[in-house]
């Protein structure tokens, strides 16, 4: 197996945009309801409760497709995998444009994407077989960044179109995606051929320590920055704010993570170790956010709220980045990677999951406690995705060592 990707450079990178639209639909899709509140709960004859639990369905798409389809991959590859679940995904999210019922709103918005969510649980696997060591975190989250452009576009195309146009974009996306990947989609020439994880891999995969620890990480990467999207308008009008300043901050708030998707991306290319960078985005981002919102209003709340997203925009990249190389450990092997892809999001999918259901019920409007709430996610990101595992980034020593065994 070539320990480079040479003359595969527009192909991989093919690859990369492909996994980046994937990651601006599925975030689009993932917040179309919360983006077209007022429509939704008219369409359906919802109250605000009935409008959170369909905005959660699909967060706990990942708990399920990830079980499902991580050992899959492993199995059958990528290819026709993802064709499937595109295909299906997208049949079910044109069927659910149609629909007035509330029930089978939640049903299809529920089967569609878990279908399509093979993407996501495939990505680490398939970037992995088109990049080196040395390139595929920069790869990832490159691709990764594309949920910026998901949630900051989802307001804006949800206000033009209303609920019935951003459902039906939604699925002629996903539409183009099965196409794109039909033209391009397969694993790269790093990939070995043919090759089948070892008997007892998926087992080794569950009991790795570190592949744990970087769930944990993402979670808090994940539930952290959803638990501030989710207050900051309603919690910035609490404390005086007037509404259309508020809802700026929130424009500008996702402005600021979806460019900071792309400095985590740039300083990981620099440092070239994870862990310090990962330091850099949860501690720095926390202080951003913690010192926008007790600090009184005025400049300094927008300047704080800009650093405090720009580094935060980087911690998901910078942890679910890393799936592919947790096999330099030797804690489970190559070819199970779409396994270990599966397994972090399952964990990820149910701890977002359940997350956002407690806060609610223990805090209510206590913004205060739901900030600090979101310091002390961005310290155990730290810890968990900083401190306690080994170093993988090129500079690192398992890295390094794998460089030298190469030769």
């Amino acid at each position: 197996m070539s320990s480079t990707n040479k003359g595969a450079g527009g192909k991989a990178w093919a690859i990369v945009i492909f996994f980046t639209l994937f990651m601006v639909t599925m975030t689009f899709n993932l917040i179309v309801y919360p983006a077209c509140a007022a429509d939704t709960m008219r369409q359906y004859g919802i109250s605000q409760a009935g409008l959170t639990t369909l905005s959660s369905v699909t967060s706990v798409v990942g708990l399920f497709a990830g079980f499902i389809f991580g050992p899959i991959l492993d199995k059958r590859g990528s290819r026709k995998t993802i064709l499937f679940g595109l295909l299906v995904g997208a049949v079910l999210f044109f069927v659910r444009v149609l629909v007035a019922s509330y029930a089978l709103a939640i049903v299809l918005t529920f089967l569609a994407s878990f279908f399509v969510g093979v993407c996501q649980v495939a990505a680490s696997k398939v970037l992995a077989t088109w990049f080196t060591p040395q390139t595929v975190s920069v790869a990832y989250s490159f691709q990764a960044a594309g949920a910026g452009f998901g949630s900051a576009g989802a307001f804006v195309i949800g206000a033009a179109l209303g609920l019935k146009g951003s459902l039906l974009l939604i699925a002629i996306a996903y539409t183009v995606l099965f196409i794109f990947w039909l033209i391009v989609g397969k694993d790269g020439p790093i990939a070995v051929q043919g090759a089948q994880p070892p008997k007892g891999s998926s087992a080794m995969v569950w009991k790795s320590r570190t592949l744990w620890l970087m769930s944990i990480a993402a979670s808090c990467a994940v539930g952290s920055t959803l638990l501030i999207n989710s207050y900051c308008i309603n919690a910035f009008v609490g404390k005086g704010m007037n509404p259309g300043q508020a809802a700026l901050i929130g424009t500008v708030l996702n402005l600021s993570l979806l460019a900071g998707g792309y400095l985590g991306t740039f300083l990981m290319s620099v440092i070239k170790r994870y862990n310090i960078v990962t330091l850099i985005c949860f501690i720095g981002g926390a202080v951003g956010y913690l010192m926008s919102w007790f600090s009184p209003l005025g400049a300094a709340t927008w300047c704080w709220l800009v650093i405090g997203g720009l580094l935060m925009g980087g911690t998901v990249g910078l942890t679910m980045g890393r799936t592919a190389l947790i096999p330099l450990t030797g804690q489970f092997p190559p070819e199970a990677i779409g396994s270990a892809g599966g397994a972090l999001e399952a964990i990820k999918g149910a701890i977002t999951f359940v997350f956002p259901i407690v806060i609610a019920n223990i805090f209510a409007t206590n913004y205060n406690a739901i900030f600090i709430t979101f310091g002390v996610l961005c310290v155990i990101g730290f810890v968990t995705g900083g401190l306690l595992v080994p170093e993988l980034g090129p500079k690192g020593k398992l890295q390094q060592e794998q460089a030298q065994n190469a030769h």
